[in-house]
């Protein structure tokens, strides 16, 4: 089952739930959108389209070089890797410093010594919760547009290559 923690939005200062997850653990890359703030992991354990730029580091915020390669958000905004998460409700971006206190609180509860790293492109990124969909999160997992799945294949025929008298 999927842990949740509370959380507040430094702007309209409601409550939201979110999970925190570790890129390296997870063998992913992320981003965010620039206008929902949904988070799009992208695992290196799938599927890998063959003309993907190389990656400056592995387990983070996905490289600029990246953008074009993933599908726009449901919402229509786009995944970025300068994007940050963003309240629910308000839809302001949330500030990584101010998230700190909550999301160390929560944290103590397992591991007194661990510090967050107060910023959103490092290995920890954060999914929040649909608050249309109570205990499902606003995340999408390998985001990447493909379109040459839309694109019928011709199937290639050899008998009539073969059976072709008029050569």
């Amino acid at each position: 089952m999927l842990k949740l923690h509370a959380g507040e939005c430094e702007h309209c200062w409601r409550k939201y739930k979110y999970s925190l997850w570790h890129s390296g653990f997870g063998e992913n890359s992320y981003a965010y959108c620039d206008t929902c703030g949904m988070l799009a992991v992208c695992s290196y354990a799938r599927f890998f389209p063959a003309t993907q730029p190389p990656t400056s580091a592995h387990f983070q915020v996905i490289d600029p070089d990246w953008e074009h390669l993933l599908a726009p958000c449901a919402c229509g905004g786009t995944f970025r890797s300068n994007a940050a998460p963003r309240c629910v409700f308000c839809h302001h971006e949330l500030s990584a410093d101010y998230a700190t206190g909550h999301i160390e609180q929560n944290a103590r509860i397992s591991s007194k010594k661990w510090r967050w790293q107060r910023n959103w492109t490092d290995v920890y990124c954060i999914a929040l919760e649909d608050p249309a969909r109570p205990g499902t999160l606003r995340q999408i997992s390998n985001p990447f547009a493909r379109p040459w799945a839309t694109q019928k294949k011709k199937p290639f025929i050899r008998w009539p290559q073969i059976l072709s008298f008029s050569r």
